[in-house]
């Protein structure tokens, strides 16, 4: 069982033959009984080392194959959106919905952050509101995007981020 424990709780990859499938995060550790079966013990390291570098500050872009079965088309269309905003950057959800392809559907870009299955590879923290407000994130826990931990987590993130922006 890989799994991390960092400033912002615990992390545990799931995986596939094909690439990260999920990435679990809670404020508590995993029971073991809870967890599902890791497929790819090669990914699960690789998630977890490359996390570590992000977190020191050392990693601006993540390289771990992703496995995008489970999802429909239109999330993974959503999901690669996310993927494409840079380190440090934040955009608002109706800009993340015009990078999609429909400037009307900035609510779904919201749903579509609020389901993601890989928070922080899948850098859902880097949309805020219009106003650049970080007023929702659910990445965490699973209390609701309004809940104040959660916000904090996402403004560590961004902060992270801005901090190591330069970084070469």
């Amino acid at each position: 069982m890989e799994f991390m424990k960092t400033k912002l709780g615990y992390f545990f990859p799931v995986t596939s033959n094909i690439g990260l499938k999920a990435l679990k995060w809670q404020q508590n550790p995993f029971s073991e009984n809870l967890l599902e079966p890791t497929e790819n013990k090669d990914v699960s390291r690789e998630t977890i080392n490359q996390l570590n570098f992000y977190f020191s500050g050392r990693l601006k872009e993540f390289s771990i194959p992703i496995d995008f079965s489970d999802c429909s088309v239109k999330a993974k269309k959503w999901f690669c959106a996310l993927c494409k905003i840079s380190y440090g950057e934040t955009i608002s959800y109706k800009e993340l919905a015009c990078r999609w392809g429909n400037y009307k559907a900035f609510r779904a870009a919201g749903q579509m952050c609020k389901r993601n299955p890989i928070p922080i590879i899948i850098p859902c923290h880097r949309i805020t509101s219009a106003n650049s407000n970080k007023i929702y994130y659910s990445g965490g826990s699973t209390n609701g995007p309004t809940f104040k931990n959660n916000i904090d987590r996402k403004q560590w993130l961004m902060n992270l981020e801005e901090k190591n922006f330069n970084y070469s």
